[in-house]
């Protein structure tokens, strides 16, 4: 929750697609780090993994979504949101489903047991040792995704907005300030505006 209020300034200030990418490199060295804790692992070593992480995400979450909504137009904004939505339910499924299969086939020998209803048991040994391969690779594949956040939209060129119609006198130029400032320095008054 406090990651989304700089997710957004950064998003507006740098652009989606650093934003983005920043973001998944952020998610990508999080995960990393996790794989390289162990038993003796402090918690303030375990906490520094999930804040690098959770910045990570709140900076792709909250600039997904921007791009998302903001590229959608009127007609399309409902669809665009709910499949946004239902791509945020779905990809922690998959991500937990792939995660447990990668721990499974990381530790195939390490269930010592199953017991009725509660699933193979692993030790804290064989559970580390699944661990540190299984989110090496979902490291990789959040580096994969820090890739494909390059094709996102760079920062937006702002353009002047035109005069609004009936503004500017009949087509004549405004001065700018340097301008009126130059002629007085220069010992010529601007002329006197009329008066009625």
């Amino acid at each position: 929750m406090l990651g989304a209020p700089a997710a957004a300034v950064l998003k507006r200030r740098y652009g989606p697609r650093r934003t983005a990418v920043a973001g998944m490199v952020l998610v990508a060295l999080g995960i990393l780090l996790m794989s390289r804790l162990d038993l003796g692992s402090c918690a303030e070593a375990t906490g520094g993994c999930f804040l690098v992480l959770g910045a990570g995400f709140a900076a792709v979450m909250v600039t997904a979504t921007a791009v998302i909504v903001h590229q959608a137009s009127v007609d399309t904004a409902g669809v665009a949101g709910g499949l946004q939505q239902t791509a945020m339910n779905i990809g922690p499924t998959l991500g937990v489903a792939s995660a447990t299969t990668l721990m499974t086939l990381a530790a195939p020998d390490a269930a010592t047991g199953r017991p009725p209803g509660d699933g193979p048991r692993w030790n804290g040994g064989a559970f580390l040792s699944a661990m540190g391969p299984t989110l090496s690779a979902l490291a990789a594949l959040a580096a994969l995704g820090a890739l494909l956040a390059t094709r996102l939209p760079g920062r937006a060129v702002e353009t002047p907005a035109p005069p609004p119609p009936g503004a500017g006198g009949g087509g004549a130029r405004a001065l700018a300030p340097s301008a009126v400032s130059r002629g007085r320095r220069g010992g010529r008054r601007p002329p006197p505006a009329e008066s009625r």
